[in-house]
């Protein structure tokens, strides 16, 4: 029988316990990537709490049914596809330069440790139909010179995520995004104009030749493929107004049902405690800090060092100490590459016990810091206890299957490096001291440090 897991419901506004609607099977959506431009840290900062939370429901026992769209058409997507390809048909352009990022956005995904292997992938343009099916289902829309909209006047459950000020002139809003100050009718289907692509569409005996708006696309796939309501949807809080208070309301207006039963959302990335803008010149994404030369997987665990419901401030500082953590993981988890070392059974029951503890630290809203600190007390004990490597190599599996820090398949020395370690120990137990420091250098020059310890020399890359 699977564990429990508890989340926090954006709906409800507290710690709620899942409940699957099928049994053992969790139905989950995610808004993925508008493919206009490399994905920022901030986005992937969020991807990366929906992989710890597919991770853990799977440790958990259940089979996951997981969807998530690509956002291949938008206000965003056209505007870029007209500047960078200005000679282009408009939609060759989109094609062109959609299909580009969202190669980047999989392989930027796959450096950070985010598993999609399981996960089914929808590209919004893939699903033009499906949109406007739904749209035709909506009692309370209307055309307008521009589009189709959502008449938010008579549908009475608006604001089922968020507070809203109903209180203005009721009018109508194009833009894709805009902020609460702006409750409005908004865009189900856009008018075509001039240089932009579009898909025929005869909704309420009219022909308008536009495009979706970019709310209407994640509910349709949403319901296409998991259903209505579904377990789990999750996104950034950015997301929260106006987008999945959208979604609910086309879906509940046009099939009375709700959309999902727990809405999971992350807190924002900042950057030196600003908001990342491009104009602050704070924006970053995961090629820049390639460039800087930083391992992806470092700002994985900088992001699971915070809460996903606390902000994540974003500095140099504080993603090359998590490189240093992930460096003293990965040192311990070569451990079990060197036998020498010996064991004791404590050590044993701490991995053990430690696992139990990170799956509980998971399992109560994604306590990925808590999950951390365990993982940073075995390491502090490795050395004074010993290793089993058995054993240990276990732990790192699981752990690995849960945090997805590719600490488990971490590769051996080789032998030039082994028969250097040897020499060096026969220069020690010879008392000659200079060789055996000249030995030292030369490990060190090909990423080798060398530990002294009452167990024997222990190596670690540099």
């Amino acid at each position: 029988m699977p564990s429990m897991i508890k989340l926090h419901n954006t709906l409800t506004k507290r710690l709620d316990e899942l409940q699957p609607i099928a049994p053992s099977e969790v139905s989950m959506y995610t808004c993925g990537p508008t493919v206009y431009g490399r994905a920022h840290i901030g986005n992937l900062r969020t991807y990366i709490f929906e992989d710890i939370l597919r991770r853990t429901l799977k440790i958990s026992g259940y089979k996951v049914k997981h969807v998530m769209n690509i956002t291949d058409v938008d206000d965003k997507t056209i505007a870029r596809s007209r500047r960078d390809y200005p000679n282009d048909d408009p939609m060759a352009a989109l094609r062109q330069l959609t299909s580009k990022y969202e190669r980047a956005f999989l392989e930027d995904a796959q450096k950070v440790g985010i598993d999609l292997s399981a996960s089914q992938i929808v590209k919004a343009t893939d699903e033009i139909d499906e949109m406007k099916e739904l749209i035709k289902k909506i009692p309370n829309k209307y055309i307008g010179d521009d589009g189709v909209y959502f008449d938010i006047e008579h549908y009475s459950d608006y604001g089922a995520l968020v507070k809203l000020d109903r209180s203005h002139t009721h009018h109508r809003i194009a833009n894709d995004e805009y902020d609460k100050e702006h409750v409005a009718d908004f865009a189900l289907w856009k008018t075509k104009k001039e240089g932009e692509p579009g898909w025929d569409f005869d909704v309420d005996g009219q022909a308008i030749t536009g495009r979706p708006g970019w709310h209407i696309e994640c509910s349709a796939i949403a319901a296409k493929y998991l259903g209505q309501p579904f377990d789990i949807h999750t996104g950034g809080v950015d997301l929260i107004f106006p987008h999945h208070e959208n979604e609910i309301a086309q879906n509940r207006s046009a099939s009375g049902k709700g959309l999902a039963n727990i809405f999971v959302h992350s807190q924002h990335l900042l950057v030196d405690g600003k908001k990342m803008s491009k104009s602050l010149n704070n924006f970053y994404t995961l090629d820049d800090i390639e460039k800087k030369g930083y391992d992806p997987l470092a700002f994985r665990l900088l992001a699971l060092q915070a809460h996903y419901r606390t902000q994540l401030n974003f500095t140099w500082q504080a993603l090359a100490a998590a490189e240093s953590f992930l460096n003293n993981l990965r040192a311990w988890a070569d451990l079990k590459l060197q036998p020498q070392l010996g064991h004791k059974k404590q050590a044993a029951d701490a991995y053990s016990q430690a696992l139990d503890k990170i799956r509980s630290d998971l399992s109560g809203d994604l306590n990925t810091p808590q999950a951390l600190s365990e993982l940073s007390k075995l390491t502090a004990l490795a050395e004074q206890q010993g290793v089993e490597p058995r054993k240990l190599q276990l732990f790192l599996e699981q752990i690995d299957q849960l945090l997805g820090l590719e600490l488990a398949n971490r590769q051996d020395v080789d032998e030039a490096v082994k028969d250097l370690i040897a020499q060096r120990e026969q220069a020690r137990a010879a008392q000659d001291w200079p060789k055996a420091d000249q030995l030292r250098e030369q490990l060190i020059h090909q990423g080798v440090e060398i530990n002294d310890t009452p167990h024997g020399p222990i190596w670690s890359r540099v």
